[in-house]
């Protein structure tokens, strides 16, 4: 971290503290805020920011700000009248897309873009306002508002987050934390009145659901050759990512992708059959495969066990996992019929259980089986932090609310 100077005073530096994208033309003004010290960009600053996340969706979005903003959109965008529909264009005049321009209210110009939902268009707007003068910075809270108060910087930040949401459940959640009944309104309402052990409690309590929306777990699905795993990783993601096969060992390298269980993203791994005790591995890229997975295992935050219909006993336990969480799944149970087994079945070619699965996952990763609505509830892991030093505090004897001023530090 970059050392304050002893005073506050106008500098410049050759990279964002934040994000290491700002060039040595951008003028900061180091200040002092409940005891952190921090960079802030000032208003002179001409910059472009996205504010929808990657990949494609219906609209996307980016916003500029700054004193040659006006000047930008002289430039490149061509409208009618008073109307926000308008048009992009290129240097030589072609037309990038029609988008649809919104003024942000507040003190600095600031101006809103929403585009169709290519990635490709979006990265095409953002080099043209690079062209002309912006410079690229990542989503922050000041891009949003002028409002004051921690509550207006946690909304800012649930507002930054919904550039990470991967489903319509989690920008749901998002725009709830960002509003009254959210945490942004619950921390206005605890620095009026002192909340009490048992909120504090509360909101720890469900936190791993929360941060849940945002970080993304890596689930590994495991079992011995032939078990089902890539037919269930691709029932999962919904595409055929994984290689499938009848014969045993057909896939060797790992491979990870996201899937979305009851809109919670979820980075599902696949990899090589593990062969249990007693049966060899002779070749040597299934055994560097059977490594590979291994390793894979001993990281995920879960690994999701699959034991197919064989008539070999050994092939009828869960395989030994050094991941310290696992789930243990009768796989291809399309084959057999129901008896009395120990594990709850699931059939990729058939769907069965796999609602069921989903359910199971999240229940071990975050103690719940949908996303969390209607509460106030924690998103980001900095804000666990301080609501664990603020119960810390409570049960010192201390005022809590000093120590909560700090959510509005969180990044």
């Amino acid at each position: 971290m970059m050392p304050p100077p002893s005073s506050l005073e106008e500098m410049r530096i050759d990279f964002c503290p934040h994000c290491n994208r700002l060039d040595h033309n951008q003028t900061w003004s180091w200040m002092d805020s409940n005891g952190f010290w921090k960079a802030a960009l000032m208003a002179d600053s001409n910059w472009i920011s996205e504010v929808t996340g990657p990949g494609r969706s219906a609209l996307h979005g980016v916003m500029i700000g700054g004193p040659a903003a006006d000047q930008w959109l002289s430039d490149c965008f061509r409208g009618s009248g008073s109307s926000p529909h308008g048009t992009l264009h290129d240097e030589d005049g072609t037309v990038i897309d029609d988008v649809v321009l919104v003024e942000w209210p507040g003190e600095t110009s600031r101006y809103l873009i929403t585009c169709h939902g290519s990635p490709v268009l979006k990265e095409h707007i953002v080099d043209r306002f690079v062209q002309l003068g912006a410079t690229q910075i990542e989503p922050r809270v000041d891009l949003w508002g002028d409002g004051n108060g921690v509550g207006a910087e946690i909304a800012a930040q649930a507002r930054i987050s919904l550039t990470r949401a991967c489903s319509r459940e989690v920008s749901a959640f998002l725009l709830e934390q960002a509003s009254s009944s959210g945490l942004a309104g619950w921390i206005e309402r605890a620095l009026e009145s002192s909340p009490t052990d048992a909120e504090l409690k509360h909101l720890l309590q469900g936190a791993a659901s929360g941060i849940g929306a945002l970080e993304v777990p890596r689930v590994v699905i495991a079992g011995v050759p032939n078990a089902g795993k890539s037919t269930l990783f691709n029932e999962l993601v919904g595409e055929s990512r994984a290689l499938t096969w009848h014969q045993p060992g057909t896939t060797r390298d790992l491979i990870e992708s996201q899937a979305i269980f009851c809109g919670f993203p979820i980075s599902l791994i696949d990899g090589a059959g593990i062969r249990p005790l007693g049966e060899s591995v002779e070749e040597t890229v299934e055994r560097e495969g059977v490594r590979r997975m291994r390793l894979a295992m001993s990281s995920a935050d879960l690994v999701l066990q699959l034991v197919p219909p064989s008539e070999g006993e050994c092939r009828n336990r869960p395989l030994e996992t050094p991941c310290r969480r696992s789930l243990v799944f009768h796989s291809r149970c399309d084959e057999n019929s129901p008896g009395d087994e120990e594990y709850p079945r699931i059939s990729a070619m058939t769907g069965e259980g796999i609602e069921t699965l989903k359910v199971l996952v999240l229940q071990e990763l975050y103690g719940v089986s949908q996303m969390p609505r209607g509460k106030p509830c924690l998103f980001l892991p900095s804000q666990r932090h301080w609501i664990e030093q603020a119960l810390v505090a409570i049960e010192g004897g201390i005022d809590p609310r000093s120590i909560l001023l700090n959510l509005a530090e969180c990044t």
